[in-house]
Formats: C-alpha cells, structure tokens, sequence
C-alpha cells in the first residue's frame, strides 16, 4: 500500500505533557474532558482547559482531540450533550467516541468525529456501517492483525489511526469488569483501578487429596507494552500512529513522542536503512515501560511483567526559584538529591514541558562548583528557557537484565 505520512498522535493527561509533546513534534493531541473518558479517574481537564489548550494547540499548529468513550447511561445524556455543545462552540479538531449516543450527536453538530477502539471495529464491512453514519476516522480493534487492518483500509474511505506504543489492556478493547467487581469502580466509565496489574498467588487443589499447592506470586493477568518502533516502516499506510499514556509523565510523553516522530522523518528522507531505529529503541527504554512485545500486529502473545524495565529512574532534586533569560541560567534550590558536573537532568514544568540536559556549568557565589549538596541554592547554566516553579530530577541508569528481554523478538519482527 501506498506510503503516506502519518500524524504523530499523543497522549495528554496534563499541561506538561503538553508542552512536552509539542517540544517533541507532535502533530496532534488527544485528551479527555470531564467524566465520560476512559482515563476520568486520574488525567481528566475541564471544560475551560479545552478552551485554553485549544489557543496553544492552534498556536503551534497541532490538532486537538478530544475523547468521549466510555459507557454512557440515561441520565448522562444531557451531560453529553452539553459537552458537545460546549466543544463546538470551542472549535475542537474532532471528538472520539464509541457509544451511539456520542457518535450521532457529535456528527448531527458537525464536528468530525472519530471512532474508538472501544467500538472493536475487526472488519470492513463493520467499518462501512460507521463511515455511512459520517465517521471519519477508524481505531479498530487492538486484536485485529497487519493484514486485516489493510484490508480495512483498502476496501473504505475512512481514515485508519492505529497503536503503536504504550500499554496494552488484558481485555484487549477496553471492556472489562475486573475493577468493577473488586472495587465498584468501572473500567468501562474510566476508573479502572487495574486490578490485572496486581500480584495473584495461583492456588492448586488437589480433587483426590484436598490438598492446597501454591505456584507463587506472579503477574499472570498483567498485559505487555506495545512497541513497534522496529517495524513502524511497515506501518506508513496508516493516517494516523498513535500513543497510548495520558496516565504517564512528562518524560514519557516527550521521549515517546519524540522517538517515533523522528522515527517518521527518518523513513520519509530515506534516512531509514541507513540510521535505522536502535537509537531510538534505546531512547524509548530510558522511560517507564513494562515488558515489550509487538501486540497483535503478528499475531503474537500479549502477556508478561508487571513492573517497570525502564533503563533509567529520576530522583527529585528540587525546584527552580528564578531564572534569567539574558545568560540562561536557573537559580535552583536543592532539595533532596544532590547533582554534580556530568549528570543528566530533567526539568519539567507546565509550560517548559521537559528539558533534557546534561549539567555543565553551576556556581554558587560566582564561584564554579562541581557538585550542588542538598540545601543550597545553585545557579545552573540551562541549555533551553525554564521557569520558576519548574521542578528538577536527576536521571540515574538501571543495571538490569530485564532491559535485554526482548532484543531476540526485536530481530525476528524485523525481518518478518
């Protein structure tokens, strides 16, 4: 199929993940909006935060998504659609959802609308249906494979938006009623406690015996992350490529982001098979990640590891109090870790988003330092434009032999 360039589509669960994929080269956002999203217990924004983020998604030129996909009930009818009325008053670039109520109400005010994975949308004619409703643009089912998702696209109009990072759920488009019956709390009204993610001791008993066998602890309902920056080359039919992790940092947001959108630019200048893309795996290992896997692109498993295999671990240092723009240099107090010359910092902040510098130059005092000991005040020579308020952490590597896991399934994608 013919190559395209696809957007670079990223999540945002909060305004310094904002300002961090718009550093990175995001060309649109996606984010939730009050209570009928699947993220609604814990990245959420108001109604006047769209508004707002609307102005400096305009301003950078990046698109503006915003997600209504969870479950919606009767009474949340008038809800809905005072939100859409709001959002079309705002000028949002499109509206997801899923359930019918938000779909047709979002295309009967004009706004183009886009369906969610929730809808596990798995074939074309089940796509047609939607695009004869007025949907412009498809997420299907995270389960169908490579193949079917290029018949999807052959045989419609509709534009294709597909995963190609982040976590994956147990129950694959989203429909799960774990959470529910531990906590009370619906995954499918996005507050999914994730009870997959917990420890589960496997217990055994014995029909003739009555006796009880435990396995041990383990994490046997916890799905793997999605990556596919090893074969994205494969995937530049696609409209759309998109992230999952408004629940994550900063530093995700930003690296994440910023892999796969050089990733893009590299296959589109034909920089592709001469630079190829372990630069940027390595990059994507430095943030918050559970065990790879290639989702069901391949047709591959789904499960493994719960926690983190990141290469890398941030310790708070502490906050900058002043910063001056004429010499670049932030005044920042030292709280807890101390920092020395040759470290890699992040500072992060709403609008700074993230900066990733290595220290080169402090000084107390006029007086040149080589380490900043916790409990002073320190001017650090920055290599981009921070503000006070903006918080400070040092990166530290992780020695761990989990981080090489999957480098065999890496190869074996590759040449598939």
């Amino acid at each position: 199929m013919e190559s395209k360039k696809p957007e670079i589509l990223a999540p945002v669960g909060h305004y310094e993940g904002l300002a961090s994929v718009i550093k990175a080269g995001a060309d649109a956002i996606y984010m939730g909006v009050g209570k009928i999203n699947q993220r609604a217990l814990k990245s959420n924004f108001t109604i006047e935060d769209v508004k707002e983020i609307r102005k400096i998604t305009h301003d950078a030129g990046v698109r503006q998504y915003i997600v209504l996909n969870s479950i919606v009930f009767e009474e949340d009818l008038p809800y809905i659609n005072e939100t859409l009325d709001q959002l079309k008053e705002i000028g949002v670039d499109a509206v997801i959802g899923w359930d019918m109520a938000v779909i047709s109400a979002s295309i009967e005010r004009g706004i183009e609308t886009h369906l969610s994975t929730m809808a596990s949308v798995s074939n074309s004619q089940a796509a047609k249906f939607y695009e004869k409703m007025g949907i412009k643009r498809i997420v299907p089912a995270r389960e169908v494979k490579l193949e079917g998702l290029l018949d999807i696209k052959r045989k419609t109009n509709l534009e294709v938006e597909i995963f190609i990072h982040g976590a994956m759920c147990m129950a694959v488009s989203g429909r799960c009623f774990l959470s529910h019956d531990v906590f009370e709390k619906s995954g499918n009204r996005g507050e999914c406690y994730q009870v997959c993610r917990h420890e589960f001791d496997v217990k055994i008993v014995s029909k003739n015996t009555g006796t009880e066998f435990y396995l041990g602890s383990d994490y046997v309902l916890s799905a793997r992350d999605l990556v596919t920056i090893n074969f994205v080359d494969r995937l530049m039919w696609a409209d759309s490529w998109k992230i999952e992790g408004r629940n994550k940092n900063a530093d995700y947001a930003y690296m994440v982001t910023s892999a796969y959108r050089e990733a893009r630019d590299r296959i589109l200048n034909g920089e592709w098979h001469t630079k190829g893309w372990k630069d940027l795996w390595d990059r994507l290992e430095r943030v918050y990640h559970r065990e790879w896997d290639s989702g069901f692109y391949f047709g591959e498993g789904l499960f493994g590891i719960n926690k983190s295999i990141a290469k890398e671990k941030k310790l708070y240092v502490g906050e900058v109090i002043k910063f001056y723009p004429r010499i670049s240099v932030a005044e920042v107090k030292i709280i807890d870790n101390p920092i020395s010359i040759g470290d890699t910092i992040h500072i992060i902040g709403k609008k700074t988003g993230l900066v990733r510098q290595t220290v080169k130059s402090m000084q107390v005092e006029k007086k040149d330092i080589e380490t900043a000991e916790r409990g002073i005040v320190v001017g650090l020579k920055t290599e981009e434009r921070v503000r006070p308020g903006d918080k400070v952490y040092l990166i530290k590597s992780v020695e761990s032999s989990d981080n090489n896991i999957n480098h065999q399934l890496i190869t074996e994608q590759k040449e598939i």
